[in-house]
């Protein structure tokens, strides 16, 4: 045979013309040789290793739902691998066979000749042989060469015998390969570089349903979605130009009208000299990888919408407690870009004291033992601030139960810490001055006590009263009132020694306690250094202001073993220095414990003294000097106690405006006096004029000119026969509010006078512009009229004063006939003293008025 030909029983049977080239090859001098096994398994690798990057690039896509997939593409490659190592043999051992058959034909033909030649050759040797020696062993030579080449010959039909059964193999193993790629799940196909389909599997022809007869020619793109199979198409030519692999995931749509998801891949099959000349490729059935992909992503949808809430900052940690994953919230919370974020760890952000705690329950959830936890912590800002938060953290394990990542919900409590924080300072520091409260006190005052008692020391506990501070209230007012018990808090402040305790107990009251006296002197010596520096002047706004103390001491163990104790003794001598003259201090005495007892049950009894109708006024009577009569008096309030009998204001007015009482018992006394005078213009004295005092705290309530004016409209009361006394340092401060009200009382028709003028401001100014009616003469400058010059020019030049600004003058203290003489000779208006009258209960007052008109009507 001149040309031997190679032919594979699958592919000449299944494939054309351009198939069977892949599988045949011929060397110029006709000999087969091998093809496509190289192609192959360049083929098979690259299929294998696309599916191995595509499975680390996406770990998190190699799922339980799509493992299979994963692993079908590789049971792919593998039966193309296959394709390759059983195919290729086949078509190399057909062609020896072949080949040898051809020759072992040739042989047959001649061995044949041969014999026939053989026995002729016997013949003419038998004739010869007679005859010619020569010839003889020619003819010889010729039988033993006729000998070898019969050997020869059953050498080869003993390997043509081999072949034919290396053969048979091949044709099992055939049968073996078909019904691998048969049963591939995959639709395997192989294409020209026009994209026809020159083989295809059965499970090919099920999912585009064509038969293999059909396909022949048909382009592999029948299995592409029509709305995808332009751009797919593009893809492929693409590759087809630059011989690379190729690779797509795309919808098809079957014959019955079923769409899934197909993943199709090819590699390229290139012949001897490195050129493209097909394509072997798989279409792999990835709905269900879709399907888990859509679920991801909407899974990832929702995850990335819980993780950008703007309220908290959420986490994800890995297990070297390093930050893999933040939002936006929780960069703002900690004041970093997330960049700079994502190179720190978690512990770098933990403020140190709190770090120990929370990596113990790192390492409980690392240990599973746990799979989260809560708790408040602090993170350190990148500004330096510290964040307050609330964290909640949870681990998410892998199915071998390691954690993989930590995921932490992290709120902002800073505000609500801050608040805390504020109200457990509130509750053992004074507001205004920053010192400790009388809680604070108590906790460390027994502490005190508790280690003197054991080391035998002292503690000494001074309680210190600013002096007449009341009166810098009342008449500058709290703001300036508050500045100076702040400058006090800070001079007692720089008095003490370390490790002493000062405390302001409310009001203008301060504690201190000084732990572990060794000397008796000590706290004497620490009196006596408060009551110096509190007496140096203050200068707060414009005021120059002195003000002085008093202190009260008392010593454990001798005065008290308890924090109690201790505390009720020291105000016990603080009251003892007031009595005894105030700007001084006073060691407790146990006698003057009765003096604070009986000043406490007064102000209790006081409270109740209204509502039991314990309160009385008595009247004093002003004497006009110009017609000789009495035409008003003052109203004076007095105690009639149950127990002390009837006391005088100044046993109670006092402890009333300490504590505050002062407004309900200064409200009774003007609807009392009120209501008492009406009466008497019904009972012919109309015109008769009342004068009721005003304290400070009173003409400030923001409701008095309310009250005034509803008590004139339920009486009925003649305004003008009201008149309420201020003192000079109540109008002198706050001014504008000051005439404001005034000005509302002049409104009414009510009468202001100003009461102990002379021993205050005395200014013109004031005078001139407060709409005042009159000017009320102290009895200081009365006393000594007229043999006291200065007090004569005094009351003569307030006379003279206020008339010149149509003012009336009442002179206090009137108690002789000389001072009568004199007053009414220098024109004042009115007198009012002990010559006119004492101050008498209404009953009383009533028969003075009775007497005092039939005396004046027989001096007429």
């Amino acid at each position: 045979m001149d040309r031997l030909s190679l032919q594979a029983g699958f592919c000449s049977k299944k494939l054309g013309p351009s198939a069977r080239a892949f599988f045949e090859a011929r060397s110029p001098n006709g000999r087969i040789r091998r093809v496509g096994l190289l192609l192959l398994w360049v083929c098979w690798v690259g299929l294998t290793f696309s599916l191995a990057a595509g499975a680390a690039a996406q770990p998190e896509r190699l799922t339980e739902s799509n493992f299979d997939s994963y692993g079908l593409r590789l049971w792919v490659g593998g039966g193309l691998l296959l394709l390759g190592m059983l195919g290729i043999p086949v078509v190399m051992l057909f062609g020896r066979y072949r080949h040898l058959v051809g020759e072992r034909n040739e042989l047959k033909g001649r061995i044949g000749g041969l014999n026939d030649r053989q026995w002729e050759l016997e013949v003419e040797v038998e004739r010869w042989r007679q005859g010619n020696t020569a010839r003889q062993h020619q003819l010889e030579t010729e039988v033993h060469q006729l000998r070898q080449d019969v050997a020869r010959q059953r050498g080869l039909e003993a390997e043509i015998q081999r072949l034919q059964q290396s053969l048979e193999t091949l044709r099992e193993s055939e049968q073996r390969y078909r019904m691998i790629t048969q049963q591939l799940p995959a639709g395997i196909f192989m294409t020209d570089l026009q994209g026809e389909c020159r083989y295809v599997n059965d499970r090919w022809c099920q999912m585009t349903g064509l038969t293999a007869e059909q396909a022949a020619g048909v382009p592999w793109t029948q299995a592409v979605h029509p709305d995808e199979r332009e751009q797919v198409l593009k893809t492929w030519r693409q590759a087809v130009r630059e011989g690379s692999e190729f690779a797509v995931d795309h919808r098809f749509r079957s014959l019955s009208g079923r769409t899934t998801w197909l993943d199709t891949r090819a590699v390229p099959l290139r012949d001897r000299a490195g050129r493209v000349t097909h394509y072997l490729g798989a279409n792999t059935d990835i709905a269900d990888l879709k399907r888990t992909e859509e679920t991801l992503r909407a899974s990832e949808a929702r995850f990335r919408s819980y993780f950008e809430l703007p309220l908290v900052g959420i986490a994800l940690i890995g297990p070297d407690k390093r930050w893999w994953e933040v939002n936006d919230r929780l960069c703002d919370l900690l004041g970093y870009q997330r960049s700079q974020l994502l190179r720190l760890s978690w512990a770098e952000l933990t403020y140190p004291d709190d770090l120990a705690t929370d990596l113990a329950q790192f390492d409980r959830m690392m240990n599973r033992r746990i799979d989260g936890y809560s708790l408040e912590k602090r993170f350190l800002r990148q500004d330096g601030a510290l964040l307050h938060a609330s964290v909640s953290t949870r681990c998410v394990r892998r199915p071998n139960g390691v954690v993989d990542y930590f995921v932490a919900v992290i709120q902002d409590i800073t505000e609500r810490k801050q608040a805390e924080e504020h109200i457990q300072h509130l509750a053992h520091f004074d507001v205004l001055t920053g010192l400790p409260n009388r809680a604070l006190l108590g906790d460390r005052l027994e502490q005190a006590v508790l280690r003197a008692l054991r080391d035998r020391v002292q503690v000494g506990v001074l309680l210190v009263d600013l002096d007449h501070f009341k009166r810098i209230n009342d008449t500058l007012g709290h703001t300036v009132g508050d500045q100076l018990l702040r400058e006090v808090a800070k001079r007692l402040q720089d008095c003490v020694r370390q490790g002493d305790t000062i405390s302001r107990q409310g009001g203008d009251e301060f504690a201190i306690v000084l732990p572990d006296l060794e000397e008796n002197d000590g706290a004497a010596r620490m009196a006596e250094r408060i009551l110096g520096v509190v007496s140096e002047p203050y200068q707060i706004e414009d005021h120059e202001l002195h003000i002085n103390c008093s202190v009260g001491i008392s010593l454990c163990p001798r005065d008290g073993r308890s924090a109690e104790n201790l505390l009720k003794n020291a105000d016990s001598a603080l009251y003892r220095a007031k009595d005894l003259g105030r700007n001084s201090y006073q060691f407790y005495l146990s006698g003057a414990t009765i003096i604070a007892r009986e000043r406490l049950n007064l102000e209790n009894s006081l409270r109740h003294a209204v509502e039991r109708q314990q309160l009385e006024l008595y009247y004093q009577p002003k004497w006009d000097f110009h017609i000789g009569a009495i035409t008003g008096a003052e109203a004076l309030v007095r105690w009639n106690h149950p127990e002390l009998g009837l006391l005088p204001p100044a046993r109670f007015i006092p402890i009333a405006e300490d504590s505050g009482l002062v407004l309900p018992v200064g409200e009774w006394v003007l609807r009392t006096a009120v209501r008492t005078i009406g009466q008497l213009h019904k009972n012919s004295y109309p015109g008769f004029r009342i004068a009721v005092n005003l304290s400070a705290r009173q003409f400030r309530q923001s409701d008095l000119t309310d009250l005034v004016k509803g008590l004139l409209a339920e009486t009925g009361f003649e305004p003008a026969c009201l008149e309420l006394e201020l003192t000079e340092g109540i109008l002198m401060h706050h001014t504008e509010d000051n005439i404001a009200a005034l000005r509302a009382f002049k409104t009414m028709g009510v009468r202001i006078a100003i009461d102990d003028f002379g021993t205050g401001y005395s200014s013109l100014g004031y005078l001139q512009r407060f709409p005042v009616d009159v000017l009320k003469i102290d009895r200081s400058f009365v006393t000594d009229l007229p043999t006291s010059d200065s007090n004569a020019a005094i009351v003569d030049a307030i006379v003279t004063l206020a008339h010149g600004l149509g003012l009336e003058v009442v002179a206090e203290g009137v108690e002789t006939l000389e001072h009568v003489e004199f007053l009414r000779a220098h024109g004042c208006d009115q007198g009012q003293g002990y010559y006119f009258g004492r101050p008498l209960p209404f009953a009383e007052f009533q028969n003075l008025l009775a007497h005092d008109r039939l005396r004046a009507a027989a001096v007429a």
